[in-house]
């Protein structure tokens, strides 16, 4: 059983390339401050167009956060999962992906479709597990990846909605230490493609779907 770690987590966004997501976040709760009963048809309708996607979300949550700041400190875990992501954006890169937000302690990217999505995934599993074998203890790296596709609203430094929910409570509560799990809807896409395990059937924020696990190893 893992640490739970609610804050320190990344979400990688894998989307369709038509819809770039050219508002940004403060022009977006700039029009929603505004909004009302009269002008929330047209208010909506605007935001949809200029916003609105189905997109694959890619949640990395890292393991191990409460048990490795108490043993060696927040600075000492910060600078190793720095550097850790610094070298998983390069993957992402290699995949097609495109950095939506860097922030401190997560990454967003866009991306065309779930097999890209699952492939970059698989990767910087790899890259980690391959990593881990030559540092000690302290500076091992580990994350839980959870893949779903659906509605989000994609902005130019930000993205919110149901795919992101998912994925994020896929990442940080279903998959394990070093696992990858995705929806079904993802599963449907990829299967072909991939060694995938069923592995429960779930609900979360309200969206009942069964859950699979990727084989990678």
């Amino acid at each position: 059983m893992r640490e739970p770690c609610p804050i320190f987590f990344f979400v990688i966004l894998f989307s369709m390339k038509k819809n770039i997501g050219g508002m940004s976040t403060k022009k977006f709760f700039g029009l929603v401050r505004g909004r009302n009963a009269r002008n929330a048809a047209a208010l909506d309708a605007r935001i949809n167009k200029a916003c609105g996607a189905e997109l694959t979300v890619v949640s990395c949550d890292s393991s191990g956060f409460s048990r490795k700041t108490h043993e060696h400190g927040i600075i000492e875990f910060m600078d190793n999962m720095v550097k850790c992501h610094d070298a998983l954006e390069k993957i992402v890169a290699r995949h097609g992906g495109v950095t939506l937000s860097d922030k401190a302690d997560n990454l967003m990217l866009v991306f065309d479709e779930p097999a890209a999505a699952v492939a970059c995934s698989i990767e910087m599993h790899r890259w980690l597990k391959k990593r881990n074998r030559t540092v000690p203890e302290r500076k091992k790296y580990n994350i839980c990846v959870g893949i779903h596709h659906g509605p989000l609203l994609r902005f130019a430094d930000d993205a919110y909605g149901p795919a992101v929910n998912v994925a994020f409570k896929l990442g940080e509560d279903v998959a394990a230490k070093d696992e990858l799990v995705v929806s079904g809807q993802v599963n449907e896409v990829i299967k072909k493609m991939f060694r995938t395990d069923y592995a429960k059937h779930t609900t979360i924020g309200g969206i009942t779907f069964d859950v699979y696990k990727v084989k990678y190893r």
